[in-house]
């Protein structure tokens, strides 16, 4: 009897983590899509002291839906961890570790008006110092390999929604690339970023009803 009221216990202790997870994801998601909306399609010395509110606010939005999504991240894999297999866990560790990485990467922007004021060449100088362009290579390519192949392990579970797995799947990297691309090439391709960070935000979305709604997937 014991046992089985300590099995009930545990059992209802997934169920709150899924569910609590989930909602803690959808909230991440959504606001991921308002951070990228919001930041500027450049960054030059020039463009961050003018659109200086804007870049604050979207790299402190930034930050928060990167921790919101990195508890969230858990509960969704906790919840069909088995239907995602070998391929869902090697997702969820990248994208896990690659979420990390940015949300410290995004730090760059609460000081960035101050050195475009007084000191610009650095902006460009510190963009191309090796240990950093390092550290957001690993992030930038653990955060859109990870959410990849977790999409498609999440539209492959038979679990979720297959259209959440599929923006995730195409999101992540649309958001980089498209941001990547805005910043050297033009800004004209910064809808790309835009769209990729919905799809993306949609999708961890979805998951995250679906985890709110049925935890016991």
């Amino acid at each position: 009897m014991e046992d089985q009221v300590a099995l009930g216990g545990r059992e209802m202790s997934s169920v709150a983590l899924v569910r609590g997870g989930g909602m803690v994801l959808a909230v991440g998601g959504l606001l991921l899509v308002v951070a990228t909306a919001l930041h500027p399609s450049q960054e030059t010395p020039v463009t961050i002291l003018e659109t200086e509110l804007r870049l604050v606010a979207s790299h402190a939005v930034s930050v928060v839906s990167y921790v919101l999504v990195l508890f969230g991240l858990p509960a969704l894999y906790v919840a069909e961890s088995e239907r995602m297999g070998r391929l869902g866990l090697i997702g969820f560790l990248m994208a896990f570790t690659g979420t990390a990485l940015l949300a410290i990467s995004s730090m760059f922007g609460f000081f960035a008006p101050v050195l475009a004021a007084e000191a610009p060449a650095t902006i460009d100088a510190i963009s191309v110092y090796p240990p950093v362009v390092v550290f957001n290579g690993l992030a930038a390519s653990g955060f859109m390999a990870g959410f990849v192949m977790l999409g498609i392990a999440v539209a492959t579970s038979r679990a979720f929604p297959r259209w959440s797995g599929f923006f995730i799947a195409v999101g992540a990297p649309l958001q980089l690339v498209g941001f990547a691309i805005a910043l050297i090439a033009s800004p004209a391709f910064w809808f790309l970023a835009i769209l990729g960070g919905l799809l993306l935000g949609s999708g961890l979305v979805g998951c995250g009803y679906r985890m709110r709604a049925k935890p016991a997937l």
